[in-house]
């Protein structure tokens, strides 16, 4: 897959940009705060509908109307040429692809994957377990749309469940929105654990590569809680009943689970260099790019944010030695980053939100 054009109007502080980027390798430079990010984070939207900075819509929104809009050209394996239209406002968001109304977001999520890496992405070694969940969230709503679902169930169910503990309310009166959470938490549960260990298998192979050391990661669910069933899990609300009352909110749940990565068996956030950290931030994106190709034969485009000026030269070295040719690569930094494995960069300036091509 690859993106042809983009065009994004009244997103962040972008009030309109209709942007080239049919090449192997596109860089978008600038100094910090001038809009490099918002316009990756654009693109990026288009697979699963989320913005990988922010949850609320109505911070995506500039100050010119009250909503954004972004239209994207693609060209895909299985599709051909394909154009999607996303409108963004305060209270949900409207989809059309090839001027066809997309009716539920669920059947359009997952159609035109991008993998992100951000520099927050570097630090998921050491970060917050928010920060892991919102990955694997990302790369999950990309992939299946019965998960992307379940998780917005989830998530609405929850909100719910602590509005009620909130105002005081029993038991009788939150056992009907008990009930709805739980099938929709039971898959979540479900997937993260089995898609977490497969991603785990595919990162350790490219980490050898990034790496250049015969180190071995591991990539290890934690779950905040894990039920077997229905049954267990009104046991574990129940168990949990007056902790959650007089705290009011919900302590257990996915929606607290977390991941840890390790190198050759010990915490990767105890004992891993920054170095090493960088490379394992890697190596989880380039899984998550050979997860696609594997399972669903498309190549996304990876969207790399103010990352690759972080990396040594070595480690860069390495980086363009694991990224396969064919991948389109769209990058952001303040400075060019320098050879692009032989390819040459299309480079826009970017300056108070506005792209101009470089000279």
């Amino acid at each position: 897959m690859r993106f042809k054009t983009v065009a994004v109007s009244n997103y962040r502080n972008i009030k309109f940009a209709r942007l080239d980027v049919d090449a192997d390798r596109v860089f978008f430079l600038g100094r910090n705060g001038q809009g490099k990010t918002n316009l990756l984070e654009a693109i990026g939207y288009v697979t699963s509908l989320r913005a990988f900075r922010a949850r609320e819509n109505e911070t995506l929104l500039g100050p010119e109307t009250a909503q954004a809009e972004i239209v994207y050209e693609i060209e895909h394996e299985d599709v051909g040429e394909a154009k999607a239209h996303v409108r963004i406002k305060k209270k949900g968001k409207e989809v059309s692809l090839d001027e066809e109304p997309v009716r539920r977001a669920s059947d359009f999520v997952g159609r035109f994957p991008a993998v992100t890496l951000s520099s927050e992405d570097l630090n998921i070694v050491r970060g917050s377990p928010g920060g892991r969940r919102r990955f694997i969230d990302t790369f999950l709503c990309g992939i299946d749309r019965q998960y992307y679902v379940a998780l917005q169930r989830y998530q609405k169910c929850i909100q719910e469940r602590n509005a009620l503990l909130k105002k005081g309310a029993s038991a009788a009166l939150m056992k009907p929105f008990e009930k709805q959470l739980i099938d929709p938490a039971l898959e979540v549960i479900g997937k993260r654990q089995r898609v977490i260990a497969e991603l785990g298998g595919m990162a350790s192979r490219f980490y050898e590569t990034l790496s250049g050391s015969a180190e071995e990661i591991g990539v290890s669910y934690k779950p905040n809680a894990l039920p077997e069933d229905e049954q267990g899990y009104w046991d574990l609300l129940e168990r949990n009943r007056r902790r959650d009352e007089f705290l009011q909110n919900t302590g257990k749940g996915p929606h607290r689970d977390d991941f840890e990565l390790s190198l050759n068996g010990r915490s990767a956030a105890d004992f891993a260099s920054d170095g090493q950290q960088r490379s394992i931030a890697l190596s989880l994106a380039f899984a998550t790019i050979a997860y696609w190709r594997e399972q669903f034969g498309v190549c996304p485009v990876l969207l790399i944010d103010d990352v690759l000026g972080e990396l040594d030269p070595a480690r860069r070295e390495r980086f363009w030695n694991a990224l396969d040719s064919g991948i389109q690569l769209i990058a952001t930094g303040t400075e060019l980053p320098g050879a692009a494995a032989g390819k040459e960069w299309l480079v826009y300036r970017v300056d108070a939100g506005a792209f101009a091509p470089a000279d």
